[in-house]
């Protein structure tokens, strides 16, 4: 039997963290000194020593609880479910650290261009996901036709610096947009990942939305304001859904709005013009090819 401060130095735990998970059941201790003070079995000891490990897992203490006693099978269940979380949470860090970096970097950039009243572009890449291609949940041969002029764009974008949002379809089963569509960028699939054609650079920004706006249950709003963006091109795919309602939606928000014309399309011609026509008659949104886009909207700032 050994004392609380000796378990302490063979587990890493803390005196105090020790008593916590005795206080609230995690551990058993059975014996005291004469004088009352704890003693620990060698079973103690190997308890401690799980409860350290799976902690150091990232598992909450009530998961902790009923890991212990778990068979194999449930453990190797519990490890895998977790190891998707952390994967989320990683994600989530790496895309808040890459906007810090991008926002700092920016910041001399974007207020010189305040103080001189231009323009700070962004480019919005929607539903460029594998499920639209060949062998994909919702294939269609019309999405071949923007790859070629939007590698071009991004490529220009890149080296001056613009930033380029990918706004990603990410699904998960019961999800409103599922009861319409057929299932589809489903979280984690292949056809959830960006066709490799215009896949995302290291200092580009990928957004998940479960909704047809882009703006809804995401942090677009957020990530233009620490870029401060003020004007944006769309790009993507079905203009006349994604495309259309962030777009929209962008507009009330006070942004200026183009649209890439050989940068949009979707599931047929009518449905594309639709969604041109929708935007031009209602919004009067600039239109301009890839290829001279980022200029026409910068007007020789670049």
């Amino acid at each position: 039997m050994i004392t609380i401060k000796k378990a302490a130095e063979i587990t890493g735990l803390t005196p105090k963290s020790i008593r916590y998970y005795e206080d609230i059941g995690l551990i058993h201790p059975g014996n005291r000194t004469g004088s009352g003070y704890r003693q620990y079995s060698e079973d103690d000891i190997n308890r401690l020593t799980q409860i350290r490990y799976y902690r150091d897992l990232k598992f909450s203490l009530e998961e902790v609880a009923s890991l212990i006693n778990a068979s194999q099978q449930d453990i190797e269940i519990a490890l895998v479910r977790q190891l998707r979380i952390l994967s989320e949470r990683l994600d989530e860090y790496y895309y808040a650290q890459s906007i810090i970096y991008s926002a700092l970097h920016n910041r001399n950039r974007i207020h010189a261009r305040n103080l001189e009243g231009r323009r700070n572009l962004a480019i919005i890449a929607i539903d460029l996901q594998n499920d639209i291609l060949e062998g994909g949940a919702l294939p269609c041969k019309r999405i071949h036709t923007i790859l070629g002029p939007l590698q071009k764009l991004f490529s220009q974008a890149r080296v001056l610096g613009i930033p380029i949002i990918y706004i990603c379809d990410c699904h998960k089963k019961g999800d409103p947009e599922l009861l319409i569509w057929d299932d589809h960028m489903i979280e984690g699939s292949y056809g959830a990942q960006i066709i490799d054609a215009v896949a995302p650079c290291e200092k580009d920004f990928v957004i998940k939305k479960n909704l047809f706006n882009g703006f809804v249950n995401t942090n677009l709003q957020n990530t233009l304001d620490l870029l401060g963006i003020d004007t944006l091109l769309f790009t993507g795919w079905r203009t006349d859904v994604c495309i259309a309602q962030t777009a929209i939606d962008a507009f009330y928000r006070g942004y200026r709005i183009a649209i890439a014309e050989d940068g949009v399309n979707s599931t047929t011609q009518n449905e594309h013009e639709f969604g041109m026509s929708l935007m031009g008659i209602n919004y009067d949104f600039a239109v301009y090819p890839c290829e001279d886009a980022i200029e026409s909207l910068l007007g020789g700032e670049t």
